[in-house]
């Protein structure tokens, strides 16, 4: 139900190359709008050919907010996003104009519109190392199988492999003494609406072979060589990225098929999200922009 006394904020989200970014200036510049990244590789500095950062010219004159925000070897967290994404939608909200969430990574967004925000829970570097070394030695499925135990709520939504969401899960837990879905905040702090862009596989798969082989084209493979000093971090595992810096010395051709198949099959992960995240959500077809301002029109309308 829509409430008169909250921020609306609109969500834009969708597989990559779907056409997130020209649907999101054409929205911001209908309704007054300033754009927030939901994107976990944007917030990182120096990465900008990979993860598809618009250049000042491509941005069309509408600020764009949550972009290189961290260093390459930050360890960020979801709820380091929830809380400056926050900040930063109320500042848009207090300016007057239309906050617009935009980008690929659905947990951001579910966090953001849903309340579950884990930024404040408290951590402890031993207790997750402990929670580590048991994955490491024992495989994650076991750490998995301790979450069953003692929160199955948490557990049959993060997949056993996801072995640093289940570590978090663990710590929350270990250092509460609550679990994370007894923890989780069910107030919903806006009047959200949420448009997954869509377009035909074959379609969308194309776009995405031909936006891999200009991410090359401009330079990928040098970029990644400036930016090896972050190999071993969160920020290397990048699409393209962690592909070439794994075999940096690849003839580019490998390494553009490989960097193109990940990411097709990293869309249908997106895709699987998108489908099964439970919020004020609606599918639309990436070329009908009509239809997009027309869905935020009545959204905002009412």
């Amino acid at each position: 139900m829509v409430q008169a006394h909250r921020i609306k904020a609109i969500a834009l989200v969708g597989c990559t190359a779907v056409g997130k970014s020209d649907t999101a200036i054409k929205l911001a510049k209908c309704y007054g709008g300033d754009i927030i990244g939901a994107d976990s590789m944007q917030i990182y500095r120096g990465f900008d050919i990979g993860t598809g950062k618009l250049t000042p010219a491509e941005c069309d004159g509408v600020v764009h907010k949550m972009i290189d925000i961290a260093d390459g070897d930050a360890d960020f967290s979801v709820g380091e996003y929830v809380k400056i994404a926050k900040a930063e939608i109320e500042n848009t909200h207090n300016a007057g104009k239309l906050p617009i969430i935009v980008g690929g990574t659905g947990l951001y967004v579910y966090s953001l519109f849903s309340g579950c925000n884990f930024g404040d829970a408290p951590k402890d570097n031993n207790v997750r190392a402990c929670l580590k070394l048991i994955a490491h030695f024992f495989g994650s499925k076991v750490l998995h199988c301790m979450l069953g135990e003692i929160d199955s709520a948490s557990a049959s939504k993060i997949s056993a492999n996801d072995c640093k969401r289940v570590v978090r899960a663990l710590e929350i837990f270990c250092l509460r003494g609550e679990t994370k879905s007894d923890v989780i905040a069910l107030d919903k702090p806006y009047d959200d609406l949420t448009i997954v862009l869509t377009l035909p596989r074959d379609m969308l798969y194309d776009k995405i072979n031909k936006r891999v082989h200009r991410m090359f084209e401009y330079g990928l493979i040098d970029e990644v060589k400036s930016l090896l000093q972050y190999k071993n971090c969160s920020s290397m595992q990048a699409l393209g990225y962690k592909q070439i810096a794994a075999d940096i010395n690849a003839p580019r051709e490998t390494l553009e098929q490989i960097t193109a198949q990940k990411t097709r099959n990293y869309a249908k992960r997106q895709m699987t999200y998108f489908n099964n995240m439970k919020l004020n959500k609606v599918f639309i077809d990436a070329r009908d922009f009509d239809a997009v301002k027309n869905t935020v029109a009545q959204f905002l309308e009412k």
